[in-house]
């Protein structure tokens, strides 16, 4: 393969790379979250912006609602021939916040939001994150969830998932964020302590992010409660990320059971669905 064909499959990758983060969105139902006391909350269920469109004059009736072992609330919902958004007022006596919200559409048993992830082992993970409105998928309605994140994408999840809004002034020093997709994300996530960069002032945000530095990222960005200390054998100590790594089996971010853990290596590459995975238990943990 000669350079010229090199570069242009370099190239081939990063359109559909920016492609898949910058011009799709989350589809079918989606929720929103709000503290109405300190027992209750309001969840309201409406449709993704891309499917107001499609389902314009329908509406959606929360069908049924259910908690599994006082963390994941699994809501049923239906459409209905009424243009309205639904909502619940939920309880939480019994329940151990925050809550996994998991949502079900009962007109069509099988849907999933992406068409290649049923019967993995991330399902209920990237579900979770798709119903919050926080993943996104591919133009071709697929996930990838083998497919590695990188350094901006992964702050662009976290960016999301803990709801930081604003700017932020480019104060860092980075070198290598001007004219970059994700910029202003990096900037966000740089001021809330998320992103560091390196020795010589890179973010180098599109390179694949490794479990190691993804464990950092979550440790830094929650404020775990509870904890244990564990002996996990496959860990390696004194490392600068060794501390970070162990956190997240000691708080349930990552588990001895967890398929990751069978060929553990913090220093390779994490792909999407593991990425999906750690920050949903970390949404219902902190």
């Amino acid at each position: 393969m000669n350079i010229k064909t090199v570069c242009v499959s370099i190239i081939l990758i990063l359109h559909v790379l920016l492609v898949s983060v910058q011009n799709v969105s989350a589809h079918g139902a989606v929720y929103e979250t709000r503290q109405i006391d300190e027992n209750k909350i309001r969840i309201t269920l409406k449709w993704s912006d891309e499917d107001k469109e499609k389902n314009k004059g329908k509406g959606i009736a929360i069908a049924y609602y259910y908690l599994v072992n006082g963390k994941t609330l699994y809501i049923g919902y239906e459409t209905v021939d009424t243009e309205n958004r639904s909502y619940l007022d939920y309880d939480l006596t019994g329940a151990v916040p925050p809550l996994r919200i998991i949502l079900s559409n009962i007109d069509d048993a099988d849907w999933v939001p992406f068409n290649d992830i049923k019967g993995i082992e991330a399902k209920e993970y990237i579900t979770h994150l798709h119903d919050a409105g926080i993943v996104n998928g591919m133009p071709d309605g697929s996930f990838r969830p083998e497919s590695n994140i990188t350094r901006a994408e992964f702050m662009v999840l976290l960016v999301k998932a803990l709801n930081l809004e604003g700017t932020a002034e480019d104060t860092f020093g980075f070198t290598d964020i001007d004219g970059h997709w994700a910029r202003d994300i990096i900037l966000v996530a740089a001021k809330h302590g998320l992103i560091s960069g390196y020795e010589d002032g890179t973010v180098r945000p599109d390179r694949p992010i490794t479990l190691a530095e993804a464990c950092s990222v979550i440790a830094r960005a929650f404020n775990f409660k509870t904890t244990k200390n564990g002996i996990y054998s496959k860990l390696n100590p004194d490392k600068w990320y060794s501390k970070s790594v162990k956190k997240m089996f000691d708080v349930g971010i990552l588990s001895v059971n967890d398929s990751l853990y069978k060929n553990f290596n913090e220093e390779a590459p994490i792909d999407r669905a593991n990425c999906s995975m750690m920050v949903s238990r970390a949404l219902s943990t902190y």
